[in-house]
């Protein structure tokens, strides 16, 4: 079910702490990585999930942004890279990613759309989830997994998005403790998606009206959307996880706004 990556590390640092900071984001693939970069700079959090990172894409002056962004932040990552069209068309190499100031073990990935299956709506679209465990050196230890669900029309409920839920949850199911799940799920509070998270996991904040999407201006097969009036970008966790503090920040960046949380790390 699961494939294993290979770490990418850099001076390996030893960190003995209670409470850790996170950030989940979809970056938007035409924002210049630089961007990117200095936002994560000026917040400096322990952990980062992030969508839409590219490998090669047109427009980018980086042509490897989950590299460039491990390095300019010195940190361990774990990324995997798939295949996608564009809602304009292009095709590019997104990747999903995991950065962190702690060393990374135990790097998995796994389709959780795959085009050979065939199915619904999105049966043409790669979509993946990647998971990595924190190690830290007083014998903690905090599994991290982040995902960018399948976009559907106006964010509606469909038989795939549902089989897509269903083969997350799946991959989620195993974990009882020392958990944080995260992504961009094209899923509003409502949906089936974040209904069934709800019920094996947490939801770490802030409250979900809340919104997160979009701070640009979004068409697409009639659907216009310039508002900041939808959240899509969730993070949960296993019952042992205390929430210190969740927050939704402002940034000119992407078209999403990031999500941050505090939590304690169970002992």
């Amino acid at each position: 079910m699961f494939e294993r990556g290979e770490a990418h590390t850099y001076e390996k640092e030893s960190f003995i702490i209670d409470t850790i900071s996170l950030l989940q984001w979809n970056i938007l693939y035409s924002e210049p990585i630089d961007h990117i970069a200095e936002f994560l700079l000026q917040h400096k959090p322990d952990i980062t999930c992030l969508q839409e990172l590219t490998i090669g894409a047109p427009g980018q002056t980086v042509h490897d942004t989950p590299a460039y962004l491990a390095k300019t932040l010195g940190y361990h990552y774990h990324t995997k890279e798939l295949p996608i069209v564009g809602t304009d068309g292009t095709h590019m190499l997104l990747a999903n990613g995991i950065f962190s100031r702690f060393p990374l073990a135990n790097l998995k990935s796994a389709w959780i759309n795959d085009p050979a299956d065939e199915t619904g709506d999105f049966g043409h679209e790669y979509r993946a989830y990647i998971e990595a465990t924190i190690e830290l050196d007083d014998g903690k230890t905090l599994t991290i997994g982040t995902t960018h669900m399948s976009y559907t029309h106006r964010f509606e409920s469909t038989p795939a998005k549902r089989a897509e839920t269903d083969r997350l949850l799946k991959l989620i199911a195993p974990h009882k403790a020392n958990y944080i799940f995260t992504g961009d799920l094209n899923a509003l509070p409502d949906s089936y998606t974040i209904q069934e998270l709800g019920r094996k996991l947490q939801h770490l904040g802030p409250d979900m009206a809340e919104k997160s999407w979009t701070t640009k201006p979004f068409s697409y097969r009639g659907f216009e959307a310039n508002t900041l009036d939808w959240r899509l970008d969730y993070a949960f966790a296993t019952p042992d996880i205390e929430v210190i503090s969740s927050e939704i920040l402002s940034t000119d960046y992407s078209d999403h706004l990031p999500v941050r949380v505090a939590v304690k790390v169970p002992a």
